[in-house]
């Protein structure tokens, strides 16, 4: 099942939405911020994979939300690498409170990507083996969220990538998509709904300069999200809410 792993951390301001609520990127953030200190603790972090020319990249995260931590609440973060083959690792991240309460579950699916031919490749024996994890023929598959059709009514908006929204796998960020999604929606909507599940396939990496548009689709408790640059997807995503 892979070595297991845990940070502790304290939810800072900046970290929350206006509802002073650990902010949906920021759930993101902070999983990729457990898998990375664990790496470095095995001593195959960041700069060991950078020497080789290849970074970690997200395919698909599965988000499952019982309720969001507030600013200045204590939360452990246990990950592990769990399952791999050749080219895929499954990775699960899950969040407890101070009670020891279960508060957010994060499934994700992994690759490695070469930083200068923008390909997958192999994950290197050597890196996978620090982790321990159960190597299998297929990894545990996360559901594709739902699209959005020809009949949905969709509602639209474009941005800009910045500087700021580049990490240094030379692509936007994974958190940003969740900006762009989330940023679609009007602030009526987001004041009288709370967020219970998450599911967000990446598509086609964004680079910087290109122009994306953000478009939802919205159907009371859920919305449906696609991230598009030109006439190519680049993510897509769906959103399930409850009332509030």
């Amino acid at each position: 099942m892979g070595i297991p792993f845990e940070i502790v951390h304290k939810i800072e301001y900046f970290e929350s939405d206006m509802s002073g609520k650990l902010s949906l990127p920021m759930i993101l953030n902070l999983a990729v911020l457990s898998s990375k200190t664990q790496s470095d603790h095995l001593g195959v972090g960041q700069e060991e994979h950078l020497s080789r020319g290849l970074g970690w990249v997200i395919l698909q995260y599965d988000v499952h939300i019982k309720r969001r931590p507030t600013v200045n609440e204590v939360i452990r973060i246990e990950t592990q690498a769990s399952q791999y083959n050749p080219f895929f690792v499954h990775r699960p991240f899950v969040f407890f409170d101070e009670q020891n309460e279960e508060i957010i579950r994060v499934d994700s699916i992994w690759a490695m990507l070469d930083i200068d031919n923008r390909r997958m490749a192999r994950i290197p024996q050597d890196i996978i083996d620090k982790y321990s994890a159960e190597r299998v023929k297929q990894i545990n598959h996360i559901p594709r969220p739902d699209k959005i059709t020809t009949t949905d009514d969709i509602i639209e908006k474009n941005y800009h990538v910045r500087y700021l929204d580049i990490d240094t796998n030379q692509h936007v960020n994974n958190s940003k998509y969740f900006e762009w999604m989330q940023d679609v929606l009007d602030l009526d909507y987001l004041k009288h709904h709370e967020i219970t599940n998450i599911n967000i396939k990446y598509e086609n990496e964004v680079r910087l300069g290109q122009e994306v548009i953000s478009q939802v689709a919205i159907a009371d408790n859920v919305t449906k999200h696609r991230i598009m640059v030109a006439a190519h997807t680049s993510a897509e995503a769906i959103f399930t809410w409850r009332s509030v």
